[in-house]
């Protein structure tokens, strides 16, 4: 598929763009909030990674891991999954293939991040909250 190349400097100048306002953001002491808690007062499966972010950025990784143990986990997945699709965009003449992951990776996925969403609210798994 050909993509307009105003389009691909869009996006390759705006993701970076972003991914630096989100950093400088959490750096000057700005906290994501999550609507979920403010409404529930239940722990989401993302509760923590504003901080854990933070934690990274600062070079904290146990501290990282603290805050939000399964988004520290997905980390380095997504993370190569993102830069992959990313530079096959932005730069279609490296010849890099779409990535293509199995049915059950999402599967899995899915159910990972469900009993962590059930399990970090227990009393028994306290040390699971942010």
């Amino acid at each position: 598929m050909k993509r307009p190349p105003a389009l691909r400097v869009l996006v390759g100048v705006g993701a970076p763009a972003l991914l630096l306002a989100l950093c400088l953001t959490l750096l000057r002491g700005r906290h994501l909030f999550c609507l979920f808690y403010e409404l529930t007062g239940l722990y989401c499966p993302g509760c923590g990674s504003g901080r854990a972010a933070l934690a990274l950025l600062r070079g904290r990784v146990g501290e990282a891991f603290g805050h939000n143990a399964l988004a520290m986990l997905f980390l380095p997945p997504c993370a190569y999954f993102l830069l992959r699709e990313y530079l096959r965009f932005v730069f279609p003449g490296l010849g890099l293939r779409p990535t293509a992951l199995p049915a059950w990776a999402g599967r899995v996925s899915l159910a990972l991040i469900l009993a962590f969403w059930v399990l970090r609210n227990l009393p028994a798994f306290a040390f699971l909250a942010p």
